[in-house]
């Protein structure tokens, strides 16, 4: 193993315990907060969905990346799907928030099956493309083939017109929503989906098209900053609603406070 792929190795390994200790903290508080459950509801599906990435970090740091299986196969496969279901993720996000922005009254008066239909769409298409990507790499046999190479760069031209319209709705938002309290929530949002979505992924595109080597090189870096978009994105949800943080601080106390009975009734 090169020093390259244990560097890839740790950092995975890293990435994958913070996210799943964020998105499960956040997860948690969710669950165990009714107030918070009732008014963030849709955002359990984020965590959700950040474990199952956190999963995939995780898959990746211990998959075989010797030379003969970096270019296809369940690497790449599992590669590929990091910034496709996030930017799935986000595109169901930002529907959410253009409901809010433009049609205020459908958006409060919503049911939360509604509200959550864009997001079970999106695990849909997820589930679909990941699973005509094992397909193809099931009917390859091991071996790099033109069609196993032509699914990946679809699922990361797919995953890139996501991006771009993620942007673009990002921006019309920005525009809509200038002099308002979205102002700085969506300035975020653009900053880290053009820097840590966009960006990483259009650097992937091209190298695979030009069939350029160390194209895995990409994807890992691409993945990683997947994994930073996806903390940042719910540390900011949490510095922006105080009624989130005073929820965290309730469900740690709750813990602490039936740890400390549990102890107490073993001690007696």
């Amino acid at each position: 193993m090169t020093t390259g792929i244990y560097a890839f190795f740790y950092l995975y390994i890293f990435s994958s315990i913070i996210l799943y200790f964020v998105s499960g903290a956040l997860l948690i508080a969710m669950i165990v907060q009714i107030r918070l459950r009732e008014k963030y509801s849709v955002f359990a599906v984020k965590f959700l969905i950040d474990l199952v990435t956190a999963s995939c970090l995780l898959a990746m740091a211990f998959l075989d990346k010797s030379a003969d299986n970096t270019q296809c196969g369940i690497v790449q496969v599992i590669s590929a799907s990091v910034p496709l279901v996030q930017c799935l993720l986000l595109m169901c996000e930002v529907i959410d928030w253009s409901l809010a922005a433009f049609s205020p009254i459908y958006f409060h008066q919503s049911s939360l099956i509604c509200r959550i239909l864009p997001f079970l769409i999106g695990a849909l298409f997820s589930v679909i493309i990941m699973a005509c990507l094992v397909i193809i790499d099931l009917d390859t046999e091991g071996e790099c083939v033109e069609s196993s190479n032509t699914a990946i760069l679809t699922a990361y031209d797919m995953t890139l017109i996501l991006a771009l319209a993620c942007a673009i709705a990002l921006g019309v938002l920005l525009k809509k929503q200038l002099n308002s309290a979205f102002f700085r929530p969506v300035v975020f949002h653009f900053v880290a989906t053009t820097l840590l979505l966009i960006t990483p992924i259009i650097v992937i595109v091209i190298i695979r098209y030009v069939h350029l080597t160390k194209s895995h090189v990409a994807c890992d870096i691409a993945n990683l900053l997947v994994f930073v978009h996806s903390v940042a994105h719910s540390s900011y949800f949490v510095y922006n609603h105080e009624d989130v943080r005073q929820g965290l601080k309730a469900t740690f106390c709750q813990f602490r406070v039936l740890t400390a009975i549990r102890q107490n009734s073993c001690v007696s």
